[in-house]
């Protein structure tokens, strides 16, 4: 029997296969060429594959650091030198 299931890698399309002669279950994807293959018995993964999905490339970030005005108690603790904005 195969399933058409969500591939739990990418979200695409893919294909479970009930291999019920070989007591397993087999679970593809040909978009992002995952694999898993589990024994129905003892649920012990025979073989798996999962490749990393490509992340996108980071923005550049900007940061300016500019300094407080001199609004604090004098008698506090904590002491802000300057803000970071991002």
């Amino acid at each position: 029997m195969i399933e058409s299931i969500r591939c739990p890698n990418c979200g695409s399309i893919a294909e479970r296969h009930h291999l019920s002669y070989l007591a397993q279950i087999k679970t593809q994807c040909e978009i992002c060429d995952y694999l898993l293959v589990m024994c129905t018995r003892s649920g012990h993964v025979l073989e798996s594959y999962a490749p990393g999905l490509p992340t996108p490339k980071a923005k550049p970030m900007s940061v300016r650091i500019s300094p407080l005005s001199s609004s604090h108690n004098s008698n506090s603790r904590i002491r802000d030198i300057a803000t970071l904005s991002i």
